[in-house]
């Protein structure tokens, strides 16, 4: 035992020499494993990043050099202020941003109560308040925080260049990628902010928005919020100003003399002659008329490209003044040099133009400039400047100082309060708005920025006392309020002009204010865009009716719209599935003129609703060319209301109220006072009823033109084969292009009448009957051109349809639908209507399995047919017969359903009339469909 305690101890430090020795490796051997063998039916199989990313994953690491994932950048934003490392404003959305997030990023959090959400996206919802911001559709970012009592909300977009999904990606690869020359060295940019209390019954606080023009090139300190130029640029060859007749139907022009010209405040009497590009230098005025009045003056370039005025100079009156009156106006073309004699080599930069006229009468004076730029229409899009106040007498001359500049940024400021406590109702807004303009001389490093400011105010209560309400609404909007900011920049044309511009010109990128022809030329693209925090949507739908970029482009998606794709159609979603009611299959065709689908849309001249700004049209179907701000611009007002139960009649109300409106620059005033009284009642076991009366004792002469079709649909016919391709213009509107159309000014002094009857009948299980009725009467008083005379319309729609399961699952539906109008005036007024539609129908229906139904309909038959009837003009009427035969098969393939319509379609349109039997139908039509989509999930 000794002995091997001995051995033990002698060889102890061997043996922990031994065992401090790293065991060695195969490396001794020549021979390379490689990867162990791996069975993966004992531990799941792990991807390569590659195949999860469709590239290899990185390590990225934020700005302070800390390791946060494994992944790849989908988005970032840098904003440079300097010419190194890289000058500009860079946003960079890769092609995985579209690809693997849809363009849509929502990060969330929440640390003590306080939860916070951050959005980017190409399509965010942002709304403060109504006269500040509310965009249907933004693209930028947005962080929502809500806290106790409270919530702050902050948005922010690069607007002219905000990066959208096109062809290969290529508006990423041109504005937003490093390496691209065209990244914007000065941008334009939205940003806004609002703060509230949201407390139980209340709702107050302030909103902030702010779009404003930077420049890449300039330190911090010279970028602020008022906005800039562009340090690099050309000064103005002319400034423009051009005089109008504000309002075209008064018969009041405006006249003009005595011009003066200062520059950087001294003042020069300009030589009034026709324009000589031999002498460049001259300080001249040019006086041309305007026919069009146009957004643009009409500038124009001769064979040497060198820019003139090719209009004919006009002379003044004899008494030595200029007039215009109506539509056309005059251009004013002062000739501005870039520089003033001074004590540098080459003088002094003008840094200020002032122009001071003499006018008198309805007059509005807009400025505008025309530049040697790189567009072939170099010129900036006309603002107003000044106006006259009402419909003044075109008798005394005043003298009025307008001043020049391009805009450079837009504020808003907004205090609110929403109060809903104790039967009190109140929503209210006051609003500051501060449009900056700078002059764009030579010396941009130097802007005197001035500013126009505005405002704006609301309120509207109500208060209820039991069953009794008083409530009322004061406003004010000035004439030149806004939420626009115009933008001119040459380097826009990348949108369109180059081989790889994502976007084309005018179908994808286009100036929705600019007309096709200028002054009979076609207008080129003036590279100005005008960004508003107000979106025109008057549908209320996911597009905003206009937008310079209609469409996108894209291989993978096809593109998406982001301009209104299917017309404009207010108050025409009562289902809200985001398709115009009168347009449910989005055809050419709308659904009152449709074979079977006519059953349930009513043209708009059949259906009741509210016009109380005196224009003939239904206000929730207005569709106008302005924002969406809740009293238009140049508008000033009240409005005071009692609703009380009347006696006797539990289900029924009557309303007595008067407002009043006036338009303080355009002129004109509305006043109205009115009676309401309205019954909705449902009666047990048998069916609804609804009734409203109202008379208006109306004066308005303020004119509210709105959209509508330029032309009848009567006689839309689906074609087989189209014998021509669509518009653009066509294709953007289905059912028609609108046309602007002026108000007619029924109501200057009126009595008016209004009665709307509508019954339905529910008794019979299956069974709908309703009829409705609806009649107006417009008791007119001579004033003015207005004579004494009668305007009445009555319509009638009578609808009436049975559910029948005689056998089995087949089911047997006859239906029949009337509808008749006639409107007449005593004095020709307007065009007189007396039509009628009858519409026999029968459907049947019978599934032969889960999937297959057999779906046969006819409307009209050999003894009763389809007929429409036009007294006024009988030689449009005609009877019609509609067969149709179809297998409708719904199936589930990869996710899809797929619906098969395999049919047969026979139409006869005969006319009465023989010299219209060329307009004749008679034709078979054998038709294969196959629609694939997704299972509303609602």
């Amino acid at each position: 035992m000794r002995t091997l305690v001995k051995f033990l101890r002698a060889f102890a430090p061997l043996a922990a020499l031994t065992l401090a020795i790293p065991a060695q490796a195969p490396a001794e051997l020549l021979f390379r494993p490689g990867q162990p063998y791996v069975n993966y039916a004992y531990e799941s199989y792990r991807a390569y990043d590659s195949i999860l990313f469709g590239r290899d994953r990185t390590p990225q690491f934020d700005a302070l050099g800390q390791f946060v994932m494994n992944g790849i950048d989908v988005f970032e934003m840098q904003e440079f202020r300097s010419i190194s490392p890289s000058p500009g404003s860079i946003v960079r959305k890769p092609q995985l941003y579209g690809t693997y997030l849809n363009r849509l990023v929502v990060a969330d959090d929440s640390y003590k109560g306080v939860t916070t959400r951050f959005i980017i996206g190409d399509r965010i919802r942002a709304k403060f308040t109504p006269l500040t911001l509310d965009l249907a559709a933004m693209n930028g970012m947005r962080l929502d925080s809500h806290f106790r009592g409270g919530s702050l909300v902050l948005v922010t977009s690069r607007v002219d260049k905000p990066i959208f999904e096109a062809l290969q990606n290529n508006d990423h690869r041109i504005h937003g990628s490093e390496s691209s020359e065209f990244i914007p060295r000065w941008a334009t940019y939205l940003m806004g902010a609002d703060l509230r209390t949201q407390l139980q019954g209340l709702d107050a606080g302030f909103s902030w928005v702010n779009q404003f023009r930077t420049d890449s090139l300039r330190d911090l300190g010279e970028n602020s919020f008022k906005g800039t130029l562009p340090s690099i640029g050309v000064a103005p060859q002319w400034v423009v100003v051009r005089v109008a007749d504000q309002y075209v139907d008064d018969a009041v022009g405006a006249r003009v003399r005595g011009a003066t010209l200062y520059l950087n405040g001294q003042p020069f009497r300009p030589e009034v002659a026709a324009y000589d590009k031999t002498t460049p230098d001259r300080l001249t005025m040019t006086v041309t008329l305007d026919p069009d009045r146009a957004v643009i003056p009409p500038a124009g370039r001769d064979n040497s490209n060198t820019l003139v005025i090719e209009q004919p100079h006009q002379l003044p009156s004899p008494e030595g003044f200029y007039e215009t009156e109506g539509e056309e106006a005059l251009l004013l073309w002062f000739k501005v040099p870039s520089t003033l004699p001074g004590d540098g080599a080459f003088g002094d930069p003008v840094e200020e133009v002032e122009v001071e006229l003499e006018v008198a009468g309805d007059y509005q004076l807009e400025l505008s400039e025309v530049f040697e730029g790189a567009s072939s229409n170099p010129v900036t899009y006309f603002y107003t400047a000044a106006q006259s106040e009402g419909r003044p007498e075109i008798g005394n001359f005043r003298r009025v100082r307008v001043r020049y500049g391009r805009q450079t940024g837009r504020t808003l400021l907004s205090a609110h309060v929403n109060l809903d406590i104790k039967g009190w109702l109140l929503h209210s807004e006051i609003v500051r708005n501060y449009s900056y303009r700078a002059y764009p001389g030579l010396n941009r490093r130097k802007l005197d920025i001035f500013d126009d400011q505005t405002h704006a105010w609301f309120f509207n209560f109500r208060r209820d006392f039991g069953h009794f309400s008083l409530g009322g609404e004061a406003y004010n909007v000035d004439g030149r309020y806004s939420t626009v900011l115009n933008v001119q920049d040459d380097d826009l044309r990348s949108y369109f002009q180059f081989l790889s511009s994502p976007f084309s010109y005018p179908t994808n990128f286009n100036e929705p204010r600019l007309a096709n022809f200028v002054a009979g030329n076609r207008a080129a693209p003036t590279n100005t865009i005008e960004f508003n925090t107000v979106d025109d949507n008057d549908d209320k739908d996911q597009y905003p009716d206009s937008y310079f970029l209609r469409r996108t482009t894209d291989l993978s998606t096809g593109g998406r719209f982001i301009e209104d794709p299917d017309g404009v159609f207010p108050g025409l979603d009562a289902d809200l599935n985001g398709r115009p009611d009168i347009n449910e299959n989005n055809n050419l065709i709308p659904d009152y003129y449709e074979p079977f689908l006519l059953f349930d849309v009513n043209p708009d001249a059949y259906e009741f609703g509210e016009d109380l700004n005196g224009n003939g049209v239904i206000d929730d179907r207005e569709n106008d060319e302005l924002p969406d701000y809740p009293y238009d611009a140049d508008r000033r007002g009240y409005h005071l209301f009692g609703e009380m139960p009347i006696p006797g009649l539990p289900a029924a109300k009557a309303t007595l109220g008067h407002y009043q409106t006036s338009a303080p620059f355009q002129g004109g005033e509305a006043q109205v006072s009115y009676l309401r009284a309205e019954m909705s009642r449902r009666f047990p076991f048998i069916g609804n009823l609804l009734g409203i009366y109202k008379l208006k004792r109306i004066e308005d002469d303020i004119p509210d033109p709105v959209f509508g079709l330029g032309r009848s649909p009567i006689y839309f016919e689906p074609d087989v084969l189209p014998p021509e391709s669509l518009s653009d213009e066509e294709r953007l509107n289905p059912l028609g292009i609108p046309v602007l159309q002026p108000d007619p000014l029924l109501f200057r002094d009126s009595w008016v009448n209004r009665f709307y009857v509508k019954g339905q009948f529910t008794r019979i299980e299956n069974l709908l009957v309703e009829v409705s009725s609806r009649y107006d009467r417009n008791r007119q008083h001579s004033i003015g051109d207005q004579s004494s005379n009668t305007i009445s319309d009555w319509a009638y729609v009578a609808r009436v349809g049975y559910t029948w399961n005689p056998w089995r699952a087949l089911r047997v539906i006859p239906q029949v639908k009337w509808l008749s109008q006639d409107l007449s005036d005593d004095d020709g007024t307007v065009l007189e209507i007396d039509e009628q539609f009858f519409y026999p129908i029968l459907r049947l229906e019978y599934p032969i399995s889960s999937r297959t139904t057999i779906k046969a309909g006819a409307q009209g038959f050999p003894i009763l047919e389809s007929s429409y009837r036009n007294g006024v003009s009988p030689d449009v009427d005609f009877d019609e017969k509609v067969y149709l035969v179809q297998l409708n098969n719904t199936s589930n393939y990869v996710g899809y359903e797929v619906n098969v319509n395999l049919g047969y379609e026979r139409r006869q349109r005969r006319f009465l009339d023989k010299s219209r039997r060329d307009q004749d139908l008679d034709f078979h039509r054998f038709f294969l469909r196959v629609i694939a989509g997704l299972r509303p999930l609602f």
